[in-house]
């Protein structure tokens, strides 16, 4: 970490230097989770315009907080010299392009190791740094990759297939290179070599897929998808619909399903063949009565409201929730006790409202302490702080290969 770059000392990841190139949401997710858990985080921004994420009015405010903002022309001359330069005190490199980007510009892992034996370099793509020439250099993003890898076909109602939203991939994809590259850093650490981790997105949502894929790669079924929102296979599982509003629930358990059959009258089916004593959970198809008990409930949730049912079902210890609008949030009680929407400054002193930083830690907690910088806010700073001095840093400006605000 630098001593030069305005930063405070917070978090579990105080000490570590993490850069990243990549626009939009996904690579930049994983540098929005280091930087709010105490890492100094580089945001590598092209020179003759900024990541497109800054046409967007508010999200900006959110993903880009607690960042440095460096604009720097890396492919090119002393912009990659630079760059490099900087490669030397960084722990974690994080770049997310179509494929093997990098490496056709001539930035290989091996080139950067040359600077930087430690160095964990993270690759994220649609596609994987290697495969097929149909697929890998194609561009890719949220949908492409819910398409790609068969979680797009599991989502959406029975009768059409719907991507799940918002923007799902890219936050697993960004998830996944932000623990990637902590176990790798770890392992640096201890054997003092660097790693490369290769991240591809549709291979990232084929593991968020893989629950009903199972069924499929070892018996030749897959799952059909929801009807309204409820589960396809069991029964009392899912999105259902009271006088004003809407719940979700999972009826599960023995006593649980005994004492819902007898409250919507139909406690004779108990103890059946169909549903023997014992049972906890009820297949909606393998199970003759799996319809009649699923228009029993919509029938008894029809006719009372959310606040009734949530009541009844904390006795019975069933697990449901009301579905939440945005406004019901910041007043939710669980919500305000937690803190989970806060309120931080944004570089031209604007208040900003959003979610705050997760998870908890007890004894490092991250915390909001900048928001979003400008185009090249930092540029200057941080190539002074690699060893250019201001005549340096003025001379990279003039041809066009750094910028600084």
């Amino acid at each position: 970490m630098s001593e030069s770059l305005s930063i405070p000392k917070f978090g579990p990841l105080s000490g570590v230097r993490v850069v990243f190139s990549g626009i939009e949401i996904a690579g930049p997710f994983a540098g929005q989770m280091f930087a709010e858990w105490g890492a100094e985080v580089i945001w590598i921004e092209n020179v003759a315009y900024g990541d497109t994420i800054r046409v967007q009015p508010n999200y900006p405010q959110l993903s880009r907080r607690n960042l440095h903002a460096l604009s720097l022309n890396i492919f090119k001359d002393e912009g990659r010299d630079a760059f490099l330069k900087l490669m030397e005190t960084t722990d974690i490199f994080i770049e997310a392009s179509k494929g093997p980007a990098f490496a056709r510009r001539g930035i290989t892992d091996e080139v950067l190791w040359e600077r930087n034996k430690k160095l964990v370099i993270a690759h994220l793509s649609g596609f994987g740094q290697y495969g097929t020439e149909e697929y890998t250099n194609l561009a890719a993003y949220n949908t492409i990759a819910q398409a790609f890898s068969g979680y797009l076909i599991q989502n959406g109602d029975k009768d059409q297939p719907m991507p799940a939203f918002p923007y799902t991939a890219d936050y697993f994809s960004g998830m996944t290179v932000t623990t990637a590259a902590l176990a790798a850093l770890y392992k640096a650490r201890e054997t003092g070599e660097g790693e490369s981790i290769d991240v591809a997105m549709y291979e990232v949502m084929l593991r968020m897929g893989q629950y009903f894929m199972m069924d499929y790669f070892n018996g030749g079924e897959m799952c059909p998808r929801m009807t309204k929102g409820k589960d396809p296979y069991y029964a009392g599982c899912g999105l259902y619909k009271c006088e004003d509003g809407y719940i979700v629930m999972e009826l599960v358990g023995v006593t649980q399903i005994e004492e819902m059959f007898k409250d919507m009258n139909i406690a004779h089916l108990l103890g059946t063949e169909e549903v023997p004593t014992g049972t906890q959970l009820i297949h909606r198809v393998e199970c003759p009565f799996g319809e009649l008990i699923e228009a029993k409930l919509d029938e008894y949730l029809a006719t009372r409201s959310i606040a009734e049912v949530l009541a009844r079902f904390g006795e019975l210890k069933v697990a449901c929730a009301k579905v939440l609008t945005i406004p019901e949030l910041e007043s939710n009680p669980q919500y305000v006790a937690r803190e989970s929407i806060t309120e931080w400054q944004t570089i031209d002193g604007k208040t900003c409202k959003g979610p705050n930083v997760m998870p908890k830690f007890k004894k490092n907690p991250g915390k909001i302490w900048r928001g979003m910088p400008t185009h090249g806010m930092d540029t200057a700073a941080i190539l002074r702080d690699v060893g250019y001095t201001d005549e340096a840093i003025q001379e990279l400006i003039e041809k066009g290969l750094a910028k600084a605000d």
